[in-house]
């Protein structure tokens, strides 16, 4: 039982840990370190379910939601950051003598 266990682990990461994803709005090195302390606050979070069960279920759900970022490649906070952005019309002014600012 244990040696299928480890054999479908080392299965799944024979390849990269941090594929290449078309919809990464997130660099590698960001990557690295979501995966980390996602892994750290998650760890944290379980450690601490019984004593401060409030603030686990938090840990867990952060240190979830970093881990995720950081294997997907996408986080979706960045995304709606950038899409507005984007979106952001430009300003003309033709004579800033005009213009009054309250």
């Amino acid at each position: 039982m244990n040696n299928q266990v480890i054999d479908k682990l080392k299965e799944t990461f024979k390849g990269p840990l941090l594929q290449e994803n078309e919809n990464a709005n997130v660099g590698k090195s960001e990557r690295i370190l979501s995966v980390a302390t996602g892994a750290f606050i998650l760890f944290q979070g379980i450690t601490n379910i019984f004593s401060h069960p409030i603030i686990a279920v938090a840990e867990i759900a952060v240190g979830g939601s970093l881990m995720q970022r950081g294997v997907t490649g996408y986080c979706p906070v960045k995304g709606v950051i950038e899409q507005s952005c984007q979106d952001t019309t430009a300003i003309i002014v033709d004579r800033p003598e005009q213009v009054t600012v309250l």
